[in-house]
C-alpha cells in the first residue's frame, strides 16, 4: 500500500497530540452475546454480492484543526492513504495516535488497517478469510474496537482486540447492522437495515435491544461529554435533521437540519458539528448555525463524505472520492 509523501502533518502532530496510552480496561461485557448464540450461517444466497464489490475509490486525508478566535482553521492537509481502491470509515484510537479504517484488499473483501500518525506507517490489523469488516469504532473503556462483520450475506456487530484478534459477536439478534456508535461502555446505537431502516439501542450486558427511531442516516456518533447519541433522521427526501438521542429513555431532540443533501458529520470536543458537501467543509455552532469554513478545491478534493475528529479535537480525517486523474 502506498504511503502519503507529506510527513509535515506527522511532525506537527507530535507537538499537539496527547499520545499517552489511555487508561482503558480489558472488557466490561461478555465475550459471547448476552442475547444468545449466533445462528448457524449457511451458504450465501444466490443474489449476494459482497459490499466490497461495489466500494468506491476513496482516500483518507489528515489535517490539523487550529483555533483562530471563535473559528477554526484547517492546516497541513495531506493524503494519508493515497492509493487506488477503497480506504474509508476512519476512527481515531483512544489516545489519538492512530486512525483505524477499512480498506478493500480485493474486489470481494475489506479488512481493518491502522495509520500511525507519528510515523505515517500503515499496518494491517485484521486478516479474516471469507469475512469483511466495516466501520471500526473504539469501544469506550476497553482495549478493543467494534466493527461490522460481514459473512455470507449476514452483518453482525463484532468485537476485536486492538491488534485485530477476534473476540466475537456482541449481539446475535441484531442483524443486518449497517453502522453504529457507542454511548458508553456497553450501550450502542445501531443502524439496522430494513424497510424502513431503524435505529436500535442495544445493551451488551443484558442483550436487550429496542427500536428508537425509523429512517436514520448512516452517520451516528456519541455526543462529546455525554452518554448521548446523535443521528440523522431522514424525514423526507429533502428534509434531514441531526437529532440528539437519550439511549436510556429513547427521547429525541432536534438539533439542526443538515447541510442540504449531506449526511456525514463529526463532532468536535467543543460541541461543534462539522460537515462536508462537495469540496466545502461547513461548521455549526448553537450561536452561528451553519457557516463555511474551508474550501478543499486547492488540494484537488471535489467530493467529501465521512469525517472524524481526534479525541483532543486537533486533527481531522476526511474521506474524499479519489479524483479521476
Amino acid at each position: 500500500m502506498k504511503l502519503g509523501s507529506n510527513r509535515v502533518i506527522a511532525i506537527l502532530a507530535l507537538g499537539v497530540l496527547a499520545c499517552e496510552s489511555s487508561n482503558v480496561g480489558s472488557g466490561v461485557f461478555p465475550a459471547t452475546p448476552a442475547d444468545g448464540p449466533i445462528p448457524v450461517i449457511g451458504s450465501a444466497p444466490e443474489t449476494y454480492r459482497p459490499t466490497a464489490a461495489g466500494a468506491p475509490r476513496t482516500d483518507i486525508w489528515l489535517g490539523l484543526l487550529v483555533r483562530s478566535g471563535d473559528g477554526l482553521v484547517l492546516q497541513n492537509l495531506s493524503n494519508a492513504t493515497d492509493r487506488e481502491g477503497y480506504d474509508n470509515q476512519p476512527s481515531f484510537a483512544h489516545d489519538g495516535s492512530a486512525i483505524y479504517y477499512v480498506s478493500a484488499v480485493d474486489s470481494t473483501q475489506t479488512e481493518v488497517f491502522r495509520y500511525m500518525i507519528e510515523s505515517g506507517a500503515i499496518e494491517r490489523v485484521t486478516t479474516t478469510e471469507g469475512v469483511s469488516e466495516f466501520s471500526p469504532t473504539m469501544i469506550p473503556g476497553q482495549n478493543a474496537f467494534s466493527a461490522i462483520h460481514e459473512i455470507r450475506g449476514k452483518q453482525y456487530l463484532w468485537r476485536y482486540g486492538l491488534e485485530g484478534g477476534e473476540i466475537g459477536a456482541i449481539f446475535s439478534t441484531a442483524e443486518p447492522v449497517g453502522y453504529h456508535a457507542w454511548a458508553d461502555e456497553y450501550t450502542v446505537a445501531m443502524f439496522i437495515l430494513g424497510s424502513p431502516a431503524t435505529l436500535q439501542v442495544g445493551n451488551a450486558l443484558t442483550g436487550d435491544i429496542r427500536v428508537v427511531a425509523e429512517r436514520p442516516g448512516r452517520s451516528i456518533h456519541r455526543i462529546p461529554d455525554s452518554n448521548e447519541i446523535s443521528f440523522v433522521r431522514k424525514v423526507s427526501e429533502d428534509e434531514w435533521w441531526i437529532e440528539r438521542l437519550n439511549p436510556r429513555t429513547g427521547d429525541t431532540e432536534r438539533l439542526t437540519r443538515t447541510v442540504q443533501g449531506a449526511e456525514d458529520y463529526a463532532w468536535t470536543p467543543e460541541g461543534e458539528l462539522l460537515m462536508g458537501k462537495g469540496s466545502v467543509l461547513h461548521r455549526w455552532t448553537v450561536n452561528t448555525g451553519w457557516t463555511e469554513f474551508h474550501d478543499l478545491t486547492g488540494v484537488g478534493i471535489e467530493s467529501v463524505t465521512r469525517l472524524a475528529v481526534s479525541p483532543d479535537g486537533r486533527m481531522i480525517a476526511i474521506v474524499a472520492d479519489r479524483s479521476a486523474g
